[in-house]
């Protein structure tokens, strides 16, 4: 049935019910740039606009539908049995699953080639850390996780992952391993069993085995191989299992029967040529579409916490569909409104979760905290410093001007390992050792003589970080607890206690947040249905991925290592094609 404007947005109705509850909830959190200005704005006597509850109540920009695509602008039409919109490591899982078990697959994508950021691969267990002495993840580990989100997941899909992963991962590493690549696993973080912060082996990657990448110049290094893996995706689906990719195709809108109450039939997406194509799913449209950091207004709604740390470069352009690792923020959230225009609900958990954390200062081990002194602006120290990153790093937003400083000698590297930009060769030991990591300290901070810094005195390197002089008296305090081996102030395990005496002297401050990605979107039940503000599955309509919702909450903590990847796009991705082949 034709969409005509009236029945579209009829269905769109059911769309501001998910999202005006986000909003709602982060009623004093937008800026004036959030979309809001309306000439019916309560004004103050200055006449400046403010917000009120029911300011509050107005639509964003992102939840209003645009005119729907006529039937008689659409140029080509194309049936298969599933349609996937992105070819990413989730939807590419989901196609090469579907493929398998006999259904005609069709991946259409904005990008010109398979696309992928990073390259860490969770799973609970598999062959290839049978094969290299690793245990199976303890349940404990994934508890941990929920725990350290306050529960506000769904342990439903969480569970899923963790009954389901080595399936998955099993068979990903068959494919692999057929296409003549190795397979790399991640060591976690070194730490003591029972430590709160222990970040277990859980990693899966992917190395070229001597091979040349798929393309000229291609990087491929640990933790950013996951390049390798949606070639191979793409190339098996194409080659092996007469699927096919449209790229160069950016969806647009779906299609919804029944004046939009009824199954998702289609999806519409502009081509290069500037004509339109409607890709029609006789089984499933399954949204892969990344996430939606490039949006301000989504942004300010359902991430407002983190919304100024998006490069407004990433905001004010066209997002750049190839895009590979990088910092800053990504796509604009396509997916997501194209659900909520067909009446998806949002998430219910609020904020989303954002992957990207403070840069810490001061030498860690792969995502450990530094673990001698930190200190704010004013020279204080601020937290025990035993902790993992990225979580770590929720304390300097609480700091004064959101600064952090770190203050270590010459013999840190006595009692710390480190790794990093200052990377010890792991057959150094010893005196080599030392010499090594003092070496790579001092060249960087002569590389950079203002927020890294090194002297012959701890009052010196105070004085070039620009920290107040009273500073020593907290470097002095520091001593005499380390000296103790008690930590009176913050308890830090005594372990990680020494004190700073061994010059010579280095110090750090950063004040920079590493911005990767933003996690969540639709409402999204445990077999990736997307669901209505009624926790209704919308027929025909499946999303896996960075935007599966109710996934992740707070803080993504990187204790498990590749959570995201390896649940919402590798498990998810190919339990999802299965179900699809199985039910619809």
């Amino acid at each position: 049935m034709e969409m005509d404007r009236r029945n579209f947005l009829k269905g769109a109705g059911v769309t501001a019910v998910g999202a005006m509850a986000a909003a709602t909830l982060g009623a004093c959190a937008p800026s004036a740039d959030a979309g809001k200005k309306d000439a019916s704005a309560p004004v103050s006597a200055d006449g400046e606009e403010y917000l009120t509850a029911e300011t509050m109540k107005k639509k964003w920009s992102f939840e209003i539908p645009p005119e729907p695509i006529a039937e008689s602008d659409i140029a080509e039409t194309i049936e298969a049995d599933v349609i996937v919109v992105g070819a990413g490591t989730a939807g590419l899982m989901t196609a090469n699953s579907a493929a398998e078990e006999g259904k005609n697959v069709v991946v259409v994508s904005a990008s010109t080639k398979p696309t992928s950021r990073g390259g860490s691969n969770n799973a609970v267990y598999c062959k290839a850390f049978e094969e290299q002495g690793y245990e199976k993840v303890p349940v404990s580990q994934y508890q941990k996780e929920i725990f350290c989100q306050m529960h506000k997941v769904d342990q439903r899909k969480w569970y899923q992952h963790y009954n389901n992963s080595e399936t998955a991962m099993n068979w990903t590493i068959d494919l692999m391993e057929k296409a003549g690549y190795s397979i790399d696993i991640e060591i976690g973080t070194p730490d003591e069993e029972d430590s709160l912060y222990l970040q277990r082996t859980a990693a899966v990657g992917w190395n070229l085995n001597g091979q040349e990448p798929p393309e000229e110049g291609m990087e491929v290094v640990t933790g950013k191989m996951q390049p390798l893996l949606v070639y191979e995706l793409a190339r098996h689906l194409t080659e092996d299992l007469s699927g096919a990719i449209y790229y160069k195709n950016v969806a647009e809108q779906l299609v919804r029967e029944d004046e939009n109450t009824g199954r998702v039939t289609a999806v519409i997406c502009k081509r290069e040529d500037g004509t339109y194509a409607k890709y029609v799913g006789k089984n499933a449209i399954v949204l892969a579409t990344g996430d939606f950091s490039g949006d301000r207004d989504m942004m300010r709604c359902f991430c407002p916490e983190t919304a100024d740390f998006v490069d407004p470069k990433v905001y004010d352009s066209e997002p750049d569909y190839d895009q590979g690792f990088k910092y800053g923020g990504i796509y604009k959230g396509q997916g997501q409104k194209m659900g909520l225009w067909v009446g998806a609900a949002w998430q219910k958990s609020f904020p989303n979760c954002t992957m990207g954390s403070y840069w810490a200062p001061g030498p860690r081990n792969l995502y450990t905290n530094h673990l001698g002194l930190l200190l704010d602006r004013d020279g204080n120290r601020y937290m025990n410093e035993d902790c993992i990153g990225p979580m770590a790093a929720e304390n300097i937003t609480l700091l004064p001007e959101k600064k952090a400083y770190a203050i270590w000698d010459a013999g840190y590297a006595k009692h710390e390992a480190v790794s990093g930009d200052w990377t010890v060769d792991s057959m150094m030991t010893g005196e080599e050792a030392i010499a090594a990591a003092v070496a790579g300290w001092t060249k960087t901070a002569e590389g950079n003589g203002q927020t890294y810094v090194m002297g012959d005195t701890i009052e010196e390197v105070i004085e070039k970080l620009g920290l107040p002089k009273e500073t020593i008296e907290t470097v002095n305090r520091y001593n005499e607890l380390a000296e103790a081996g008690v930590d009176e102030d913050f308890h830090k395990d005594p372990q990680h206690l020494h004190p700073i005496v061994e010059g010579p002297f280095f110090g750090e401050m950063c004040e920079t947040f590493g911005f990767l990605t933003v996690l969540g979107g639709l409402n999204t039940n445990v077999n990736m249905q997307v669901c209505d503000a009624d926790d209704k599955p919308i027929p025909g309509l499946y999303n896996v991925g960075t935007m599966v919702g109710d996934m992740f909450s707070g803080t993504y903590t990187f204790m498990i290592e590749g959570a995201n990847y390896g649940m919402t796009c590798v498990t998810f991705g190919y339990l999802t094609g299965k179900y699809i082949a199985e039910n619809e």
